[in-house]
Formats: structure tokens, C-alpha cells, sequence
């Protein structure tokens, strides 16, 4: 089913007016019984997957799609933090919005928060980067390669202790 998922949200997206980094990325997803859930809620590594997607969305949904494609760009997560604050059950409807909110110069850092029924039930913050087939590329090498200039904003305070302590290792 996650190929299938994979295949729908590339093609998805790819054929899709390109948005600004900064804009709110959503998907939507019905959480399938025995797929994507035990016998009533939602698999641990089912939100993962649901957030790989979103990143892939977010790759190519945004102004990153035509030098994505081009160079063969992939989005890979380094660190996340998770919050659960309610299950989600079978048959539900999600809605999963994923946002830039910051980027240094190593890495960047997006939202995912994951909607039922309007009520917020997963928080995750992630630090990733983007790999091409040449390695790793920085923020400012993404951004050039655009050939646009852009400001992070500011560094949310509460993820200050936690990009602080991932950049030290």
C-alpha cells in the first residue's frame, strides 16, 4: 500500500502548481484497518510513513520540484521529536500539514502535524536535509542552486534546546 501511496502522492504532486517554501503542505489519508492499524489504531511506523510522504510532497509540491528532478534531489531525515496526543483509530480521515519553519546553515527543519476530525493528535518536528547523488547538500547549497535568496524565520523557541542539542552531536 505504501507504494501505491508513494506513486499517488510523486505523480500528485509533480503534476501540480508548485507552492512557496514557506506555505502549508497537507495530505490526507484514511488510516486502513490491518494496513495501517492493528485492530483499532494507527501503527507507530505508520506516522513515519505518513511523514516520509509528506516530505516527498513537500520536495516536489514546492519550488524545490524542477532542480529536485533535474538533479535528482531525495529528502532524508537526521532527527525527530514526536508528540502523541491522541490515537488515531481505523477508518479515520487524516489530514497531515507539514511546514518549513526554520533552516540553519546545515540543516532544515519541518512540521508535521497530524488532523482528525480537526483535533490535533501528533505533533513531530524533524531536521533533515537534501541529498542529491553527489552527497549531502546544506541549506545554502539547496538555495543557490535555485538561484534564490531566502531568510529563515526565526527559530521557534521551543525547538531551541532541541536543535541545540542535535547539532552537537
Amino acid at each position: 500500500m505504501y507504494r501505491f501511496r508513494f506513486v499517488y502522492v510523486l505523480l500528485k504532486s509533480i503534476l501540480s502548481k508548485g507552492k512557496n517554501l514557506l506555505d502549508d503542505f497537507e495530505l490526507r489519508f484514511i488510516a486502513l484497518p490491518f494496513i495501517d492499524t492493528d485492530f483499532s489504531r494507527l501503527f507507530t511506523q505508520t506516522y513515519a510513513l505518513y511523514m516520509g510522504l509528506a516530505r516527498w510532497n513537500f520536495m516536489f509540491n514546492s519550488e524545490f520540484k524542477t532542480v529536485a528532478i533535474k538533479k535528482a534531489w531525495v529528502p532524508v531525515t537526521t532527527a525527530e521529536t514526536m508528540k502523541y496526543k491522541k490515537s488515531i483509530k481505523a477508518f479515520s480521515r487524516v489530514r497531515l500539514v507539514t511546514r518549513l519553519v526554520y533552516w540553519n546553515d546545515r540543516r532544515f527543519y519541518l512540521e508535521h502535524i497530524f488532523y482528525v476530525e480537526g483535533e490535533e493528535c501528533a505533533h513531530t518536528y524533524i531536521e533533515g536535509l537534501v541529498r542529491s547523488p553527489q552527497g549531502h547538500l546544506k541549506p545554502t547549497e539547496v538555495f543557490k542552486a535555485l538561484g534564490v535568496t531566502l531568510e529563515s524565520p526565526p527559530l521557534p523557541e521551543k525547538l531551541q534546546g532541541w536543535v541545540d542539542s542535535i547539532s552537537e552531536m
